[in-house]
């Protein structure tokens, strides 16, 4: 069974689904708004999906170590594999995947990979652990999906906390170019409309800022995600549908002039045996 987890903290509930440990609910129960997207199939079947153990697209959906070649899905298997919850409290829940014949045939490593979620009034936080048990260094990245209700593209505003014109790198069907292109006014603003996600998603790397946040012209609501920490940013929606989605990465899609071992490739990180990385990111919603 794939019950939900379903968290409460005063006026807020959170739900999350084993399979995937995939965050499907973040709502204000006075209004009864729900901030995240419910997975219609006919646009996208997805809520906020977990990205692991590597983010985005690899060349031929295959990865190169150690002089191995590996087949791996877009974005990697956590989302679509059961966790174990491990612990649950009112406002906290913990969910656990770890390696099995699965996960071996894509991904020939010894693991632990937690997700957290905890939620404090109208705050919710997903942590990530990742633990190398094996004996040997693991290449891994990881990261977040979470997809947000809107009206519609032209009431949408996002906003950059620091960065007045940040240059969202492009990409190459799939694949990260060498080319980068404008998409603020300038002013720290993204003024979305139908064509802000024409060409795929926009990928940020190093910004300045610890936030962004969608506001909402027509209501005065914000969601705002602090990825402080986190070295990429994607921001997506499927071409004129009424989400938006804000994923703190660590890592990326190939480069489309990448060619070697995937321990050289942007964004990985060596995990050493025994290790561990931990990291989080904030959902803060505002009525």
């Amino acid at each position: 069974m794939d019950n939900p987890v379903d968290l409460k903290s005063g006026e807020y509930t959170a739900s999350i689904l084993p399979f995937g440990a995939e965050l499907c609910s973040f709502k204000h129960l006075p209004t009864d708004t729900e901030f995240i997207w419910q997975a219609d199939k006919s646009v996208w079947p997805r809520h906020a999906p977990v990205l692991f153990p590597f983010v985005g697209r690899l060349k031929n959906f295959e990865y190169s170590y150690d002089g191995n070649l590996h087949t791996i899905e877009q974005h990697g298997f956590a989302r679509d594999l059961m966790f174990e919850v491990i612990e649950q409290t009112e406002n906290c829940a913990i969910l656990e995947l770890k390696d099995n014949n699965h996960t071996w045939q894509r991904y020939p490593f010894r693991f632990s990979f937690k997700v957290k979620y905890t939620l404090v009034g109208n705050k919710l936080t997903m942590s990530f652990d990742v633990i190398n048990l094996g004996l040997t260094p693991m290449p891994v990245s990881f990261g977040g999906h979470p997809a947000f209700n809107i009206s519609e593209p032209n009431d949408t505003i996002i906003v950059f906390e620091k960065d007045r014109n940040p240059l969202s790198w492009m990409l190459d069907e799939n694949f990260i170019s060498n080319r980068k292109k404008q998409v603020t006014d300038g002013n720290s603003h993204i003024l979305v409309n139908e064509d802000t996600f024409s060409k795929d998603a926009l990928i940020f790397k190093y910004l300045k800022s610890d936030w962004v946040k969608l506001q909402f012209k027509s209501t005065g609501r914000s969601i705002k995600v602090n990825f402080e920490g986190w070295p990429y940013l994607g921001i997506w929606a499927k071409h004129g549908a009424n989400f938006i989605c804000i994923e703190p990465w660590q890592g990326i899609a190939d480069l489309v002039d990448f060619e070697g071992d995937v321990s050289q490739k942007e964004g990985i990180l060596m995990l050493p045996a025994n290790e561990r990385i931990e990291k989080s990111f904030d959902m803060e919603v505002n009525i």
